[in-house]
C-alpha cells in the first residue's frame, strides 16, 4: 500500500502545487533552504524521519499525542500530503529546508516529505537504515522502480520490508526521490506497520 502511494505520487501528472519554500515558511516550517547544501538537507530529512516516523512506527498513537500541541497545516494544504485522506500534517521547523510529517487517521502509516534534499545522500542513508533490520527481524528489498511525469521528472522508489520468522508483524519502509530541480518535492520517506 505504501509503495503504491509513493508510486501514485511520482506518476501523478498534475497535482495541486506543494507549498513552495516561502509559503511553507509562512506555515512555520523554517527558513529558506537556499543556503543549505544537499548533504545538509539530506541529513535533516533523515533525522526528522528517524525521530518521528521510524521511532514511532509501531506506536503512531504516541507520536500523534506528542505532536498534538504543535501547529498543524491548514486542511486545504494538508490534503496534498495526505493524498485526500483524513489526517494531520505538521510543518517541521528546520534551518536546512522545508519538511512536513503527515499521519493519516486510522492507519499505521507515517510519512515525511522534503521540499529539497540531496538525492544521492538520501538514497545512501535510506538503504543503510531500511536495509538493516534489528534481530530477529530480517530486511528484504521489495521494490526498486523508476517512473516519470512532467511534474516531477524521473522518480525513484525503493522499499524494504522487515519481518521476523514465525511472526505476522511487518514493517514496510519506502522512499521516493526526484532529483529534478523543478519537482514539487524531492523526497518522500514513509513507514507502514502491520501488526
Amino acid at each position: 500500500m505504501l509503495a503504491l502511494s509513493a508510486q501514485a505520487y511520482a506518476q501523478s501528472p498534475a497535482k495541486p502545487a506543494a507549498p513552495t519554500t516561502p509559503a511553507a515558511n509562512a506555515a512555520g516550517s523554517g527558513p529558506t533552504a537556499g543556503a543549505s547544501t544537499p548533504a545538509q538537507q539530506a541529513e535533516a530529512f533523515a533525522n526528522i524521519f528517524a525521530t518521528t516516523c521510524a521511532k514511532y512506527a509501531s506506536s503512531l498513537g504516541a507520536l500523534r499525542t506528542k505532536l498534538a500541541p504543535l501547529p498543524t497545516m491548514p486542511a486545504d494544504k494538508a490534503a496534498y500530503f495526505l493524498q485526500g485522506q483524513p489526517g494531520k500534517v505538521w510543518p517541521v521547523p528546520d534551518p536546512h529546508g522545508s519538511f512536513v510529517v503527515a499521519i493519516p487517521d486510522d492507519k499505521n502509516l507515517c510519512a515525511v516529505y522534503a521540499h529539497r534534499t540531496g538525492v544521492p545522500q538520501t538514497l545512501a542513508w535510506f538503504k543503510k537504515m531500511a536495509g538493516e533490520a534489528p534481530v530477529p527481524m530480517v530486511s528484504r528489498q521489495v521494490q526498486d522502480s523508476k517512473s516519470a511525469s512532467p511534474q516531477n521528472g524521473t522518480a525513484h522508489t525503493i522499499a524494504f520490508e522487515w519481518a521476523a520468522p514465525d511472526s505476522t508483524k511487518r514493517v514496510l519502509y519506502s522512499l521516493t526521490t526526484s532529483a529534478s530541480p523543478t519537482a514539487d518535492l524531492q523526497g518522500l520517506a514513509s513507514v507502514t506497520f502491520a501488526p
